[in-house]
């Protein structure tokens, strides 16, 4: 089974980006501009300065990697190991095997975030999930773990 870029990526909706960019402001508080998404909720942005920064929607962590939007795509173009870490081909072909497909405005999602010891990147963990949940959704959760000791017991309650 081949994984091509379309499998690992994809191109923020505007609508989702600025509603994105609104929920995680409280981690991220200076405008940004998405570059680029990875299936497993990761988002590229790019910053005022033109930094680009990885915002890991599964951990509710952000570290620049990149100095401008260029180094950044250089770095995808000519790093396996860096695209091996930011895109993670091996789990996404693993999760297709799986017949876990995402289609048109989805990503995966995790059914344990990895923010927490039990959270797993593995396919058992994993679901498909509309991607605004994954890439919005999530923010408000790390917002309330922000403050929170390691290993802090957290029950979750979802609401409509």
């Amino acid at each position: 089974m081949g994984i091509t870029w379309r499998d690992l990526a994809f191109q923020l909706d505007p609508d989702v980006a600025r509603d994105a960019a609104k929920a995680w402001a409280w981690l991220v508080p200076e405008p940004w501009e998405p570059i680029i998404c990875s299936m497993i909720g990761g988002v590229f942005l790019q910053t005022r300065d033109g930094s680009v920064l990885w915002l890991d929607t599964g951990t509710g962590l952000v570290e620049q990697v990149a100095q401008s939007r260029e180094e950044f795509e250089e770095a995808c173009r000519s790093s396996s190991e860096l695209v091996a870490d930011w895109f993670l081909p091996p789990l996404v072909e693993r999760l297709h095997a799986a017949g876990k497909t995402p289609t048109e405005g989805e990503c995966y999602g995790f059914t344990i975030l990895p923010v927490f010891a039990e959270g797993k990147y593995e396919t058992g963990n994993m679901f498909v999930v509309p991607l605004r949940e994954q890439v919005v959704g999530m923010a408000d959760i790390h917002r309330q773990l922000k403050d929170l000791p390691d290993g802090s017991p957290v029950r979750i309650r979802v609401t409509d």
